[in-house]
């Protein structure tokens, strides 16, 4: 009787040990304010002599991509309810959204979305022609030069 008697307290005292609750310090991170890193992008005063120059500030800086462009944007695309047909559809400043026209090195390469970017220039009219390889990608940019400077007029969007 005593030696179950030492067992039984043996595990009333591990049970008490067991369940005391823990007085350890845990880190937590505190919830910061997200900053976003305002980089300035200086544009160079003859950016629109080349149109690949041009191109690369384009894509770099969304406020300069937005002052050249020329709103309202009409633009065609295929009709999301009917594929056979393409429909203007008119862009205001407050729905455009930033394009990026940098080519990656994996374009052609990739596992998906492989495409190839052609700039074909004619005096003072650009397009950019984005051929996927497979997938249905098929778009024309269509870029002019109006009083020396480059600006975004238009574009074809046929993908499927």
């Amino acid at each position: 009787m005593k030696t179950s008697r030492k067992y039984l307290y043996l595990i009333l005292a591990l049970a008490f040990l067991g369940c005391k609750p823990e007085t350890q310090k845990v880190e937590t991170e505190k919830p910061t304010e997200s900053k976003k890193e305002i980089v300035e992008i200086k544009i160079p005063e003859n950016v629109d002599n080349d149109f690949k120059v041009f191109l690369d500030y384009f894509s770099k800086d969304s406020i300069f991509q937005v002052s050249r462009v020329k709103f309202p944007l009409k633009v065609m695309e295929v009709d999301k309810n009917n594929t056979l047909e393409s429909i203007e559809k008119t862009i205001s400043k407050t729905e455009y959204t930033k394009l990026d026209f940098e080519y990656p090195k994996n374009a052609l390469t990739r596992a998906y979305d492989k495409y190839n970017q052609k700039i074909k220039t004619n005096g003072n009219k650009t397009v950019i022609e984005i051929r996927g390889y497979d997938n249905g990608i098929c778009t024309d940019f269509f870029f002019e030069k109006l009083n020396g400077k480059w600006f975004l007029k238009s574009w074809n969007d046929t993908s499927d």
